[in-house]
């Protein structure tokens, strides 16, 4: 079954996950990572020297070497028992393909973004592999945070950032910028914020989920409407991830640009984003989209739709 055989309605805050037995424990992932599934015992593995102790091997698939990851090692998990019903996973996000071996897949469930429970704080911490929980036929599933079992494997994958990168995108003056960022995953939220400060960008607002994100935009728009001054005299542009409790990025998106009509730039942050995603991001209204280990070209985005915009809105006025 290919991912592009399962389609939502843009910005309607749903999401379909893809539940799977691994160890006895029931998972879930979203199905927007998912390029395919197929039987484990159709595909040849080989097992090249020096890999991580969480790779079991590579195998050929549409022009591609493939890694296939042993989640059961790298989570820790009872060793599956081989059967007739074991399935590969094909992944592709983060501009990167990989898969991983499930006992055996149950079945697909759409559900809305406010139906799932993030792991408190603490867990958060202890349980980085786990972004949430989710109540689906009665079975509590665990749903996997797929980049950062990934990252752990494979840094290369996840933001990267060096002192190139700022001579790169140029010693600017960003002091006056004020950005809120939407993401619900904590390593994602100290990377990222960590970087936008590191480059100069003047206050960095973070939030956990989409809800909130445009709770705190809502505010500041009466603020704003009270003061009789643009919303952007308070925040410069929202940065969003896509995958999000209680409110997904494209809802948010769409709430700030079709329904409160803001003229505020809005740039999705994803390891989502492909043709397919990229289109929903437009059909929003959003003003840019990047994937996730695009550092670089995150920053150089930012920059053209705060610093270079209040030039041209200065030189114009």
């Amino acid at each position: 079954m290919a991912q592009t055989d399962i389609l939502l309605e843009t910005g309607t805050n749903e999401v379909e996950i893809a539940e799977f037995m691994l160890g006895g424990q029931r998972f879930g992932v979203n199905v927007a990572k998912v390029r395919e599934f197929i039987p484990l015992k159709s595909i040849e593995v080989s097992h090249p020297p020096q890999m991580h102790p969480s790779v079991g091997g590579i195998f050929f698939l549409r022009g591609q070497n493939i890694p296939l990851v042993n989640l059961d090692v790298h989570l820790d998990l009872p060793e599956p028992q081989e059967n007739e019903w074991q399935v590969v996973v094909v992944t592709e996000f983060n501009n990167m393909t990989s898969a991983f071996i499930t006992d055996q897949i149950n079945m697909i469930h759409r559900v809305s973004w406010d139906q799932f429970k993030p792991l408190n704080m603490f867990l958060a911490v202890e349980s980085p592999h786990v972004t949430g929980s989710i109540t689906l036929d009665g079975h509590e599933v665990l749903v996997l945070d797929l980049e950062h079992v990934i990252g752990e494997i494979f840094p290369e994958s996840v933001i990267n950032y060096d002192e190139s990168t700022a001579e790169q995108i140029g010693a600017l003056d960003r002091s006056d910028i004020t950005i809120i960022f939407a993401e619900d995953s904590t390593i994602i939220r100290r990377q990222v914020s960590k970087i936008l400060k590191s480059v100069g960008f003047g206050e960095v607002i973070v939030f956990t989920n989409g809800q909130d994100a445009l709770d705190a935009i809502i505010k500041l728009r009466e603020q704003a409407d009270q003061e009789k001054v643009p919303i952007t005299q308070y925040v410069n542009l929202l940065l969003t991830d896509i995958e999000m409790p209680k409110m997904d990025g494209l809802t948010l998106c769409r709430n700030i640009k079709k329904e409160m009509r803001l003229d505020l730039p809005v740039v999705m942050f994803s390891s989502l984003i492909n043709e397919q995603m990229a289109k929903k991001c437009r059909m929003v209204g959003a003003d840019g989209f990047t994937s996730k280990p695009e550092t670089q070209k995150l920053l150089m985005l930012i920059d053209d739709l705060t610093l270079h915009r209040q030039q041209t809105e200065g030189q114009g006025g």
